[in-house]
């Protein structure tokens, strides 16, 4: 006996054991039960060990009545007797499984009443006090049919009363959606509704500031989503929002570089797609519109200020930039000129004072002076230029020239025919040079 009674107790204390745990499992199977409702049976409990019995016990029985009490009237468009039905079973039975869905058809009922605010509300507190709601996908649905809704119809006071639109609000609950669900393919679409709700409500005094959140909206979509379907709508959006700020190619060509990036990086990833030879042409024409930049600088040097060299690295530039463009095409005829030795017509100041002497510096600082012009021509782009797509590295490639390229496209210098590639040349070395049109002054002797 004395050897029996610690093998019984050990027995019964492993018994205590298993039934706590089937009890405890039963409840966690229970709290994950779905309710699932039929206008002939009403509310019923799915799913669950105990769901059989749920409905029979004391307190959850009262609250199942109050859920068809109020899901009956509800059908029957009888909403304020619905909302206060499913009010009590919230405030009376907040860690029921009935709580959650109670909030959910009262999000159902405020969004047919127009209390969008109020449905989005309770849509929220779902997702914050009942994370394991079932219907989960559900809430964020209703939350980012809300959103839409903020946008297109008036809102009610009370259900009853007109109120004036509040676009802006949508902007706050798109965002919700993204940070509630960001694994969903709701976060992209919530962005692209971002981005357009922004570019169709700017104007001419918040163009600027719509403009911003438009592209903050779709470089997300990019970034953090660049499997989703939205990802290359996203790339053509961002080049049509900067091909949209630039002026022409005497302003700054900022924008410009982005539209062209853009468009070469949705060519690369999707150039299968349906869009490819649209956006292949805009982005030639963005091309010719930063080459033509260059071709303009090159043609004040060279009609304005007698200074071919300077002419020469922007005429070269624009060549770099766009072979293929017409902007090039010109360039590559003033370049003949130059080193025809094909003078600039005369300016009026040329024909009052002779043409503009740009050569009464000293050798020293007319070579410092066009170092300078290069060095400005040629730089190498800021870090902002790039586009910030995870996992993506800047590719070196050699062009058919031989020279060093970047991912996208471009080159720092153009070797003229005969020069050696490798090492960039000497920028006073990048093609033959003409004389000087008008030679310096000869030092005139000091006055004793």
């Amino acid at each position: 006996m004395k050897h029996l009674f610690p093998c019984r107790l050990g027995q019964l204390s492993r018994l205590c054991l298993w039934l706590g745990a089937a009890i405890w499992l039963g409840l966690a199977t229970t709290a994950r039960a779905d309710l699932v409702w039929t206008p002939d049976g009403g509310w019923k409990i799915e799913g669950g060990v105990l769901g059989p019995i749920f409905g029979d016990m004391g307190a959850s029985k009262s609250a199942l009545q109050a859920m068809n009490a109020a899901k009956t009237a509800q059908e029957a468009g009888r909403f304020y007797s619905a909302l206060s039905q499913y009010d009590q079973v919230i405030s009376d039975y907040p860690g029921s499984v009935f709580a959650p869905e109670a909030l959910f058809q009262e999000g159902i009922i405020y969004i047919q009443r127009h209390q969008f605010e109020t449905a989005f509300n309770c849509f929220d507190r779902i997702v914050k006090r009942y994370p394991d709601y079932p219907n989960f996908n559900g809430v964020i649905r209703q939350q980012f049919k809300v959103a839409d809704l903020m946008t297109v119809e008036r809102p009610y006071l009370w259900g009853w009363m007109p109120w004036f639109k509040d676009p802006d609000r949508s902007y706050d609950y798109y965002e919700s959606v993204i940070k509630s669900a960001p694994a969903t393919e709701y976060a992209p679409m919530a962005l692209m509704k971002i981005a357009f709700l922004a570019l169709e409500r700017s104007s001419f005094l918040d163009r600027t500031e719509s403009s911003a959140k438009a592209i903050d909206a779709l470089r997300r979509v990019i970034n953090d989503y660049p499997q989703s379907m939205f990802a290359s709508d996203a790339y053509l959006e961002l080049a049509q929002i900067y091909s949209g700020m630039v002026i022409g190619p005497a302003y700054d060509q900022g924008a410009t570089r982005q539209a062209v990036r853009y468009l070469q990086d949705y060519l690369f990833y999707y150039k299968e797609n349906m869009n490819a030879a649209e956006a292949e042409k805009k982005r030639d024409n963005m091309l010719d519109v930063y080459a033509r930049s260059q071709l303009l600088l090159g043609d004040f040097y060279y009609y304005y200020r007698n200074t071919n060299r300077a002419a020469l690295i922007f005429y070269n530039q624009a060549i770099t930039l766009a072979p293929q463009s017409p902007a090039a095409t010109e360039a590559r005829a003033q370049i003949d000129k130059i080193a025809k030795g094909v003078l600039p017509p005369m300016t009026p100041y040329d024909m009052l004072f002779g043409r503009y002497n740009d050569h009464a510096l000293s050798p020293a600082e007319e070579q410092g002076r066009i170092e300078k012009l290069a060095t400005e021509a040629f730089q190498v782009r800021t870090a902002e230029d790039f586009i910030e797509t995870p996992g993506q590295e800047t590719v070196e490639t050699i062009s058919g020239t031989g020279q060093t390229t970047d991912d996208a496209g471009f080159a720092p210098y153009l070797n003229p025919a005969g020069m050696p590639t490798g090492a960039p040349p000497n920028p006073s070395q990048l093609i033959p040079l003409a004389p000087p049109s008008t030679p310096a002054p000869s030092p005139q002797p000091a006055f004793p």
